[in-house]
């Protein structure tokens, strides 16, 4: 699915869940490097394709918003590169029995950009006005009712259901200065005003920002985590067309710029001046298939198509051998995972079951946007693929909008449609409810799949207070999906980009789609 309109991450679940209480102290901030003070010296330019829409943390749920806003706030908590929690805000955090209610112990001597201190108080007005708004982030939320501030180092969160998810879930939501957003609500809950205003605690505040062009940051002096080490000031570039990024990154107008096509990478990849870096992300390219569909219903014929598709040629021509093949229908990272092994390429086999089936000859239509390269070759390769066991391939051009109009009704769903997501945070229950509850069907079920044994699996897995038997339900929906052969997991793309070596070796964050800016460091020489 269209990155700008899913959400992303990919490493682990909350470890140590099972016993409802989880407790983390004493992060140290990272290495600090030697980087120089001189403004020219300590100054990073990006170039990407990630055009805020608005500045405004309740949009950080958008891929692009999310990319310029992750520098400017915190978060609660996150995740480091191995998947494991690790305090931000929140020190500690602690379930009761039931998993319904969440206690969390905030850090203390935090300082906003405006200068206003951080306290229990901002956690509340931010979450409040999350579900008062219910849109972008809030749908990570869904099971939160109300917090309260017993005093300023404790927020008490209640729920609407067992959800030991929960704390994940907070991982992708910046806390905002309360004090500084209030007085600027009017009448739309300061959605106006914060689409261009800072009203963090990150690493960086804003100091200039012109819209759809260039986002500057500064260091924040004060931060709570403070590294000399990063850049004194970030240049956040809006640069839509990548071979203008390139042409601007060998002027040595940017210092880092991704989505460059592989040919453009190889190419500076030869400069000694310039690095090629790849970091996984946390998403994953599917075709759904119809599980309701005429043709693809048949379970013989889903299981011809997963074993007729090239992913040998999808990796080499679809990502320039930047990325991997799938081995399971989850994100790489993602712990209580079934590995189901790399899929190979069986014309055979494929032919023989759509012979079975009594389809061979027919027509199934392929939905695709082709805005994405990636989804540009990969419909070529399957039409390729299909025609070779037997089945003729449509190839349907829509643009995202059309795309979810389209599979939101059995009558329009295409037989197969090409897809990325990801999941939300390093969680699989939220991924596997969302993509294979029957009640989910043209909503985020994009295959129509529906399984009364999954579906108990899921709500079982949702009622756990212990995270290992949660974990034991969500691997029987895996192998069940599997089993029912219900989509094509193609692939995990890599983000790519190329840098200048005074950039040191960005490190992959599982909340972000590409990479987090607040992490750049200055190398040392």
């Amino acid at each position: 699915m269209n990155r700008n309109h899913l959400r992303a991450a990919a490493l682990a679940t909350i470890a140590g869940a099972a016993a409802l209480s989880l407790t983390a102290c004493g992060l140290h901030a990272g290495k600090t490097s030697a980087a120089s003070e001189d403004p020219e010296n300590s100054t990073i330019v990006i170039g990407s394709s990630n055009v805020a829409e608005t500045l405004d943390p309740q949009q950080a749920s958008d891929a692009h918003n999310d990319f310029n806003i992750a520098g400017v706030y915190d978060r609660l908590v996150d995740y480091d590169a191995d998947g494991k929690m690790i305090p931000k805000l929140a020190t500690a955090w602690k379930f009761n029995s039931d998993a319904t209610q969440l206690t969390l112990t905030l850090r203390d001597g935090v300082t906003f950009h405006s200068g206003n201190p951080f306290t229990a108080a901002d956690v509340v007005y931010t979450l409040d006005r999350v579900k008062k708004i219910g849109s972008g982030v809030a749908s990570f939320l869904s099971d939160y009712v109300s917090a309260s501030a017993p005093d300023p180092q404790h927020v008490v969160i209640k729920l609407s259901k067992t959800d030991l998810d929960f704390l994940g879930a907070l991982s992708p939501i910046y806390i905002l200065d309360a004090k500084l957003v209030k007085p600027n609500e009017g009448s739309d809950d300061a959605q106006g005003w914060l689409g261009g205003h800072d009203a963090g605690s990150g690493p960086f505040q804003i100091s200039s920002y012109k819209p759809n062009q260039e986002l500057d940051l500064a260091r924040y002096k004060s931060y709570w985590d403070y590294d000399g080490g990063r850049p004194a000031a970030l240049v956040l570039r809006m640069i839509s067309d990548h071979s203008a990024a390139r042409d601007e990154f060998l002027a040595g107008n940017l210092d880092i710029t991704m989505g460059l096509n592989p040919v453009d990478v190889d190419a500076v990849a030869k400069n000694a001046k310039y690095e090629v870096v790849n970091i996984p992300a946390p998403r994953e390219t599917y075709a759904w298939l119809n599980n309701q569909g005429k043709i693809t219903g048949d379970v013989r014929v889903r299981e011809a198509i997963q074993l007729a598709y090239d992913y040998s040629g999808h990796l080499s021509t679809a990502l320039g051998k930047q990325g991997a093949i799938a081995d399971t229908i989850l994100p790489e990272g993602i712990s209580c995972r079934v590995d189901a092994g790399k899929p190979t390429q069986d014309l055979a086999k494929a032919t023989r079951l759509i012979k079975d089936a009594g389809v061979a000859g027919s027509t199934v239509t392929v939905a695709y946007q082709p805005t994405v390269p990636e989804f540009n070759a990969a419909g070529t390769l399957l039409q390729a693929s299909l025609k070779q066991i037997g089945l003729n391939a449509k190839l349907v051009a829509v643009t995202f909008p059309q795309y979810a109009q389209m599979v939101s009704s059995q009558s329009t769903m295409p037989d197969i449609a090409l897809a990325w997501d990801f999941a939300s945070f390093p969680a699989a229950g939220p991924m596997l409810q969302r993509e294979w509850a029957s009640s989910a069907a043209g909503k985020t079920n994009f295959g129509w799949y529906s399984n009364a044994k999954v579906d108990k699996l899921l709500a079982d897995a949702q009622k756990q207070t212990d995270a290992t038997t949660a974990c034991a339900d969500y691997t029987q929906v895996q192998k069940q999906v599997l089993a029912d052969h219900a989509l094509l997991a193609i692939a995990y793309p890599a983000v790519t980009m190329v840098t200048d070596k005074k950039v040191e070796t960005i490190p992959f964050s599982p909340t972000q789609q590409d990479f987090n800016v607040g992490t750049l460091r200055m190398a040392t020489n």
